[in-house]
């Protein structure tokens, strides 16, 4: 048996970090493993679970229109005549303002 369960972890001198794993029973419910890496990480559980409901409303979004590997033509971010440049610390806003924009393009509003 199988499922996927919150596991908080302790990194010295950090905050504590949450991740969503794979883990392993045995026959008498006991924990037998987990798997190595995090299939999510957040701050906290809550983030965690808003990560996936985001997911899953993407998907459901996206399910009649599902793009094809090889065939995606990657655009560039930035037009390069405006040299423009995004920060790191910019880059959630900058993610956010865009997926909302391209949502709203993909609803037709």
């Amino acid at each position: 048996m199988w499922n996927y369960r919150i596991i908080k972890r302790k990194i010295e001198g950090q905050p504590d970090q949450y991740g969503l794993f794979e883990v392993i029973y045995n026959d008498d419910k006991e924990i037998s493993a987990h798997t190595e890496e995090a299939e999510i990480i957040g701050e906290s559980p809550e983030e965690i679970v808003q990560t996936l409901r985001l997911m899953l409303d993407d998907a459901n979004k996206s399910y009649y229109n599902i793009l094809n590997y090889e065939e995606i033509k990657f655009a560039p971010l930035i037009d390069e005549d405006e040299n423009e440049a995004i920060e790191i610390k910019n880059l959630s806003e900058f993610n956010l303002e865009l997926f909302s924009d391209l949502d709203k393009e993909l609803n037709g509003e």
